[in-house]
């Protein structure tokens, strides 16, 4: 009966104690600004390393070198995408989260996902009007919708243009090309570039 007693208060010691460690494992690890600032940084860092890979190392890569390559690419926009998003999500008022929604609609554009890199500019322009670089992610939303799309879109080209040149700091010479475009809307990359 000893025994079978101290049998069973080891058991529950073990199983508490099991079950403490696994309460810790499930619990979810608290993001600060600091550590995804650096994680952002890291990643960032990392995948401009796969950028700058020289073409001649990239043309020397065989199918297998090169679709690592590509995958590698992939995974590491992905989780920079990923990363910024979180930052955004968990510190929308941080003043930073506008840059790191713009670093995604860059990476979204830079893999073809245009759509997603609109839809990213679009909600930086509502959330952070006062961004100091809204110049550059309106004409990045202009520039998709203008030269990446196979049916263009002339009406959502023309809004994106004039949402562009309503803004304050837009300089005269970016007027006139803006202005300029806006008269030939009718011509698409391939019809600009035989001019």
């Amino acid at each position: 009966m000893k025994n079978l007693f101290a049998y069973i208060l080891i058991v529950s010691i073990i199983c508490a104690c099991g079950s403490n460690t696994s309460k810790e494992k499930n619990e979810t690890k608290v993001l600060t600004k600091a550590a995804l600032v650096n994680d952002i940084k890291q990643l960032s860092d990392s995948l401009n390393r796969m950028y700058a890979l020289p073409a001649s190392t990239l043309r020397g890569l065989d199918l297998e070198g090169m679709t690592k390559y590509k995958t590698d690419l992939s995974v590491t926009r992905i989780a920079l995408i990923n990363l910024n998003l979180d930052f955004f999500k968990h510190f929308p008022k941080d003043s930073l989260s506008a840059f790191c929604l713009a670093d995604v609609q860059k990476l979204y554009d830079d893999s073809g996902a245009y759509g997603q890199a609109l839809a990213y500019g679009d909600t930086i322009a509502d959330n952070y009007p006062n961004f100091s670089n809204m110049v550059f992610v309106l004409e990045k939303n202009a520039a998709i919708l203008d030269f990446n799309f196979e049916v263009r879109d002339t009406v959502a080209i023309r809004k994106a243009y004039e949402r562009l040149l309503e803004l304050p700091n837009v300089s005269n010479d970016m007027k006139r090309t803006y202005k300029d475009r806006l008269s030939s809307l009718h011509l698409d990359l391939r019809d600009l570039l035989k001019q």
